[in-house]
């Protein structure tokens, strides 16, 4: 059973490893995603503060024209005559001075929008800095650990197989069969204090007593794992 126990062990090691990887590799591709998330916020940022100054340029330039339309009419109100004509040239007056005023506003409202997504965009530009920083370091260190990881996989590989020959065909088949039904790939598990490691069930003596005569594989009436106890322990 003692080998059977350490081809586990490998197993379990080389089974860690690999989850080990799929979780970095996870949290590599979500912060990739995130940056992406916080890059496309930044153009959307900085395409609207393009608008809102080709905006502001098109107000400027019909409050422009506006200001000019009413200095021009100033000049052509002393030639008017009729009442008829002084009216029309009161109501488009006051009309170009609501459009003025309303302009004018406008470009106050355009400024502080401007100032404000500014702002935002200096924020997001830090941010994203500090972020692509934070993940070329991640996707480095990501790199290191996962060629050491893949290296102790290789390692246990060959070790694995090398303990294999050791093994009689039929028990190898077993214990791969039990792993792979098992939820977390232990089929084997030590007594410790007279108990089952994997559920702590306390274990009848009798079994207990199988256990360290080896003659049989004894396993847990509960969790049904192979049972086995160290040389050297007393349980």
């Amino acid at each position: 059973m003692s080998l059977i126990y350490h081809l586990q062990s490998m197993d379990l090691e080389g089974q860690r490893l690999r989850a080990q990887t799929e979780m970095a590799t996870a949290a590599i591709q979500t912060e990739k995603a995130h940056l992406e998330s916080l890059e496309r916020s930044l153009e959307i940022a900085k395409e609207e503060l393009r608008t809102l100054e080709m905006n502001h340029q098109k107000i400027e330039t019909d409050l422009k024209d506006t200001e000019l339309l009413l200095l021009e009419g100033k000049k052509r109100q002393k030639d008017l005559k009729h009442a008829r004509d002084i009216q029309a040239f009161l109501s488009e007056a006051e009309f170009r001075r609501d459009e003025k005023d309303r302009m004018e506003e406008e470009i106050i409202a355009n400024l502080e929008a401007q100032s404000s997504l500014a702002k935002r965009i200096e924020s997001l530009e830090a941010d994203l800095a500090t972020k692509k920083e934070v993940y070329r370091q991640e996707t480095d260190r990501f790199a290191t650990e996962t060629e050491e990881r893949k290296q102790r996989i290789e390692e246990i590989e060959k070790a694995r197989k090398d303990l294999e020959k050791g093994f009689d065909e039929d028990l190898l088949e077993t214990y791969q069969r039990l792993r792979s039904s098992q939820k977390n790939g232990q089929v084997i598990t030590r007594v410790i204090d007279g108990a089952c490691e994997s559920c702590r069930i306390t274990l009848p003596p009798r079994t207990v007593t199988e256990v360290k005569k080896r003659k049989q594989i004894m396993s847990c009436q509960y969790c049904q794992r192979w049972l086995y106890i160290e040389d050297g322990k007393v349980s």
